[in-house]
């Protein structure tokens, strides 16, 4: 397993075994960097970006490496993980801040917010898989951005050493009124969140909090049929608007989805008949929650759910049981795609998304793409609510890859014509750079090369991310 010889550093390790630990992400690609750092202090991380600088090595920062793009894999130069900058420093209950280091996985962080009456809202489905760094890296999202939004509102500030090994603060401002400059300036802090390690690596994140829901209940609604169910949520986000309805979450399985999670159900019945099905969550106060749970019941009745199946979790035990049936389907379709590599095959995802009026018509013609295009067992899954489902498809070998390559990338492009974007929460990385002039004509793209040009001149943050 030969490497790259590079200037050597005391943070370096160069051990065959250690870089093999650090070359893989949840896409299934193999890249083995030059080297591992694992920097326990910002100081540090400046002294390794100045050496990696001097020498001109590229130096590409790593969490829990859950990525579905590339992103945090390093194709030659160095791997700086950021599992040792994994403290949560301070909770400020009074301001509803919490100050955290990037490399504190969400979901533990998200535990020990538990009895303080605040909480985060932004809750992607790998939150124990993942970490704060590279969620505010991808702007990443979850099952609640239907209600809370994306990673993006709840980032106050950021701590990030650039690429000329400088360590800067940037902060949002609490102005309500701003006209300085152009808009994408303003708050610059808006420049690092979702740069996919590009622009800065991050030493520590100041997160604004909320107070805690009171509590919450838990649904799975089943649809004879997918346009019964992708018309139900159209329904359900007119309610929502209209008040009748408060929803977090409006999550969609199709046929194949529900294949998968049928044999993980348990206890829970999910009927025979059923061809998809809307997992739905919505906060109360637990003295209503019945007042709720009628007038779900209701409102499904009448939308053409099959009613009378609907599973709904009041207690903690129940909704994890759900929450879990939502992992197992990436979880599984990722594990068929590691299994695909022997033969030359690999998992491919969508993570396009449309205006929400547009979302059945789109579904329905990309479908029509995958069936023509594509051979292989896909499944069709996600965050429905927001107009953004997540197309996977198991390319069993060579031919099946580049069958899936193709009808993804006609389904983004629908995407753009539709009024939407190629990818909506996992990033471009390194998978996903021909998306980008999908998405923007020349100039915006150049525009974007040149702010990395200032924060990184010499262009060894995260090389090959973004841009080729």
């Amino acid at each position: 397993m030969s490497h790259q010889s590079i200037p050597g550093h005391p943070l370096f390790l160069t051990d065959p075994e250690v870089r093999l630990a650090y070359s893989e992400d949840a896409t299934g690609l193999v890249a083995i960097p030059d080297a591992v750092a694992r920097p326990s202090s910002e100081e540090e991380i400046v002294e390794i970006v100045r050496h990696c600088r001097e020498h001109g090595i590229g130096v590409t920062a790593q969490g829990l490496r859950s990525s579905m793009v590339g992103g945090p894999l390093a194709f030659g130069g160095v791997a700086l993980s950021c599992e040792r900058l994994a403290r949560l420093i301070d909770v400020d209950l009074d301001r509803r801040v919490a100050i955290v280091e990037p490399g504190m996985n969400t979901g533990e962080f998200k535990r020990a917010l538990a009895g303080t009456g605040l909480f985060y809202p932004p809750d992607p489905t790998s939150e124990n898989e993942c970490t704060i760094g590279g969620n505010v890296a991808t702007n990443a999202s979850g099952a609640c951005t239907y209600r809370y939004g994306a990673t993006r509102p709840y980032v106050r500030s950021l701590r990030v050493v650039l690429g000329d090994g400088r360590a800067t603060e940037v902060t949002r401002s609490s102005a309500t009124k701003n006209t300085v400059g152009y808009f994408g300036f303003q708050d610059p802090i808006d420049l690092f969140i979702g740069s996919e390690g590009t622009l800065g690596i991050l030493s520590r994140v100041t997160l604004d909090l909320l107070p805690a829901p009171l509590g919450f209940f838990s649904g799975m609604a089943f649809f004879r049929t997918d346009s019964e169910a992708l018309q139900f949520v159209v329904a359900a986000d007119h309610a929502r608007r209209a008040g009748s309805l408060d929803p977090r979450c409006l999550e969609f399985f199709d046929e194949n989805s529900l294949g998968i999670i049928r044999p993980e159900a348990g206890r829970l019945t999910i009927p025979r008949d059923a061809r998809s099905a809307i997992f739905f969550e919505q906060e109360c106060d637990p003295d209503s929650a019945e007042a709720g749970f009628e007038a779900w019941y209701a409102f499904l009745e009448s939308n053409g759910a099959l009613a009378d199946d609907t599973i709904i979790a009041a207690k903690e035990e129940g909704q994890l049981e759900l929450r879990k049936l939502r992992h197992a389907l990436p979880e599984t379709m990722n594990e068929r795609g590691q299994k695909a590599r022997a033969a030359g095959g690999l998992k491919v995802s969508t993570d396009w998304c449309v205006p929400l009026e547009a979302m059945p018509r789109t579904i329905e013609d990309a479908t029509r793409i995958l069936r023509d295009g594509f051979d292989g067992f896909y499944i069709r899954y996600g965050h429905i609510g927001n107009g953004h489902p997540h197309f996977n498809l198991l390319a069993e070998d060579p031919r099946a890859l580049a069958q899936a390559r193709e009808v993804t990338h006609r389904m983004a492009l629908l995407a753009v014509e539709r009024g939407g974007t190629v990818t909506a929460e996992h990033g471009i990385g390194k998978v996903k750079r021909e998306y980008v002039g999908y998405q923007y004509p020349d100039w915006v793209v150049e525009g974007m090369r040149a702010v990395k040009r200032v924060l990184d001149p010499d262009g060894i943050l995260a090389p090959g991310n973004i841009f080729e």
